[in-house]
């Protein structure tokens, strides 16, 4: 079981998360490796919650369509970047939801290209 955020950092690394260390009321861990995007994971009323922001704004259709396609895990515009995020309730295994996290995270690193790519137009890139 998880209570600590040195439990939760131990759990990361278990489950083969890169980069994982302990920041403030946070650990800080990339899904695949150095060059992936860091996400945190922190303990907020005994549950588990994993997130991840992107600096764009997704579009509403692909915010729907993410939603749609992967149901429990929210993806929202937060202070005008897109954020990934999933909160695992408190006790049970961690196996499970970490593998699921390194797949949504993943999942979401694609679509977010493709976004970007078709803003690139629109921005001038």
């Amino acid at each position: 079981m998880v209570t600590t955020l040195e439990d939760l950092a131990r759990a990361l690394r278990q489950a083969g998360f890169a980069g994982v260390d302990c920041d403030g009321a946070a650990v800080l861990a990339r899904s695949d490796g150095p060059s992936a995007p860091e996400f945190t994971a922190d303990l907020h009323g005994g549950a588990l919650r994993l997130r991840l922001r992107f600096a764009l704004r997704a579009p509403e259709a692909g915010l729907a369509a993410w939603m749609r396609d992967h149901p429990g895990a929210v993806l929202a515009i937060d202070a005008g970047e897109t954020q990934l995020s999933l909160t695992v309730p408190a006790g049970g295994d961690l196996a499970a939801p970490l593998a699921q996290w390194r797949g949504l995270t993943q999942a979401a690193e694609r679509a977010v290209v493709g976004w970007r790519r078709g803003q690139r137009p629109w921005h001038g890139m």
